[in-house]
């Protein structure tokens, strides 16, 4: 009798409602999966070798003084004061447009997003990588990265917020610019592994789209 009913089910439901459960799998679901099978995978130091080449390589590759330089400088820019400042800067220009939808958005998103991050720091309590002398010191822990999280959620809510209108290209390659030129600055200064940045990455993608839904499902009942 159960069988029969899910069959049921299955077959009333549209080709659209399936691609709808699929998408919110894809957008929302596989993120949190793929950083849960991240963290295992580092919990268990399997991700150590690819770590360790990966940071080697830009270390013997672009390192040199001039570099050193230019990146102490650009790493600031993902730093928790940098990113609160713009967005400090952005929800007071959202709310004098009078958009408070967005400014849900871009408060939720990157303040969510640095509680989250504290939160899985003080669980995971991963040591920074000691591969070489560093030129910068940082102490928190390592997983998952700050700067890659805190860039993430300021770009990615940028993207939403600027989806809709005539400028979402530009600001989908300035955002994708901004946190890949972060995360290349924390590789290069040796302060963060690889996988510290990726998961940083998804759980961004998956809060921010997270907080997105939410805001658009406000609008809805709102409307």
């Amino acid at each position: 009798m159960l069988q029969s009913e899910v069959r049921r089910l299955i077959t009333t439901l549209s080709k659209t409602t399936w691609q709808k459960l699929l998408l919110y799998f894809m957008l929302y679901l596989l993120p949190v999966l793929l950083f849960a099978e991240l963290a295992d995978e580092v919990r268990e130091r399997e991700t150590l070798l690819f770590d360790s080449a990966i940071l080697h390589w830009v270390h013997t590759t672009v390192s040199s003084p001039v570099m050193d330089r230019i990146v102490v400088t650009i790493t600031d820019f993902g730093y928790v004061w940098w990113v609160g400042g713009l967005t400090i800067i952005g929800l007071l220009i959202l709310l004098y447009y009078k958009q408070r939808r967005n400014a849900l958005i871009l408060a939720l998103g990157v303040a969510g997003s640095a509680i989250i991050n504290i939160i899985l720091k003080l669980i995971f309590q991963r040591d920074r990588p000691q591969l070489w002398e560093r030129i910068v010191v940082e102490n928190s822990a390592s997983f998952p990265s700050g700067h890659a999280m805190a860039s993430a959620s300021l770009a990615l809510c940028a993207i939403v917020i600027f989806w809709p209108t005539r400028w979402r290209y530009p600001v989908l390659i300035s955002g994708i610019i901004y946190m890949f030129v972060i995360a290349f600055t924390r590789l290069y200064l040796g302060v963060h592994y690889p996988t510290d940045i990726i998961a940083g990455w998804l759980m961004a993608i998956a809060w921010v789209l997270i907080v997105a839904g939410l805001a658009r499902h406000w609008r809805i009942k709102k409307t």
